[in-house]
């Protein structure tokens, strides 16, 4: 089979090696469509440090089972169209037991510790995939399994509610999504932040109600002037400032989630009697749980939630290295980059 294969820091090479068999528990995944995400980039660079050379790349896929391993006990089988979540848990540690499996200490993750789904199969445990229905198409539902699923658990564990005012700073794929979910699906008034021209254009038609050029000024003394302060923030970049930002945009008594990811160090000019003053409350979000993707397959196969328009680009597995230039490459505009593994052009 074909797999993008990194060997070292540097460009993956797409080679040609055995199609991998599905042990006990694990099913195999004829892979139809595998997203390129910006943590694909920060392997690629080095950025993330990876456990073991060389690696298949890829950890946002969709496909069909083309074969169930001995002593599977789910209930999925050949022929079942699927999306896989790309991490692998213990199951038994106290995370996991409570329902918090992405808080399991001992979890791997596809494409970063265990071979990814950049490639025509991929073996995972038969608890990693989610049945979707006809009416989701194979990239939409790649996308799903990481750069929806991770805005919509931050946005149900926030406890946004219907009418609330909600900032979400970072335009980008996860936080367009999160715009998207918070109109659709919550019924929330949106101010959409960021400082790249492209997505400030396009925010309000993914619909934004109050959009902010973060380059004009401070966004939250912008936000406090039209709203008055948010119920809720969202960060979505990863840096100590805007994260600074979000939570002084917050109206007393909010909540600020992080899902942004960055190695700053949080400070910032806050001073403790502001933050006790006015009760606010800043929470990391990571990942996402399996119950986040069984109710996003149903918001997203009924067309409750219709996150149409967010795959900007498409191209074939021969292409991967020009999806990952697309990625980079601002002046491109890419939102989400998909790679169509089943397009053997």
């Amino acid at each position: 089979m074909r797999a993008a294969v990194l060997a070292g820091v540097g460009a993956p090479h797409l080679v040609d090696i055995a199609v991998p068999e599905p042990g006990p528990g694990e099913v195999r995944v004829a892979v139809r469509a595998c997203g390129v995400c910006g943590s694909d980039l920060h392997l690629i660079d080095g950025d993330i440090p990876v456990p073991e050379i060389p690696l298949i790349l890829g950890h946002e896929a969709s496909g069909v089972i083309d074969k169930v391993g001995p002593g599977v006990s789910a209930p999925v089988a050949a022929g079942d169209r699927v999306l896989v979540n790309p991490t692998v848990v213990c199951g038994t540690c106290r995370a996991c037991r409570a329902g918090r499996t992405n808080q399991c200490p001992d979890n791997i993750v596809l494409g970063v510790a265990r071979a990814g789904a950049a490639a025509d199969y991929v073996v995972v445990p038969a608890g990693n995939v989610h049945r979707i229905p006809e009416s989701i198409d194979f990239a939409t539902a790649a996308i799903m399994a990481d750069a929806v699923a991770g805005p919509f658990h931050a946005i149900r564990t926030a406890g946004v509610r219907s009418g609330d005012t909600v900032a979400v700073f970072g335009l980008g794929g996860l936080g367009i999504h999160a715009v998207m979910i918070l109109k659709q699906v919550v019924g929330a008034r949106v101010v959409g932040v960021d400082t790249y021209d492209a997505a400030l254009q396009r925010a309000a038609g993914f619909g934004v109600d109050i959009v902010v050029d973060a380059r004009a000024g401070l966004p939250s003394r912008q936000i406090h002037a039209e709203t008055g302060g948010v119920d809720a923030s969202f960060e979505f970049v990863g840096r100590a400032d805007t994260v600074e930002q979000a939570v002084r945009s917050l109206r007393p008594g909010g909540l600020c989630s992080v899902m942004g990811i960055g190695t700053d160090k949080l400070g910032g000019s806050v001073s403790v009697s502001t933050f006790v003053a006015n009760e606010w409350t800043l929470r990391g979000s990571y990942g996402y749980v399996p119950a986040d993707l069984d109710d996003l397959i149903e918001l997203v196969g009924s067309g409750t939630l219709r996150i149409a328009g967010t795959i900007s680009h498409r191209m074939p597995l021969r292409d991967y290295q020009e999806g990952l230039a697309t990625l980079r490459d601002r002046s491109r505009n890419p939102i989400r980059v998909v790679i169509d593994i089943d397009d053997k052009r």
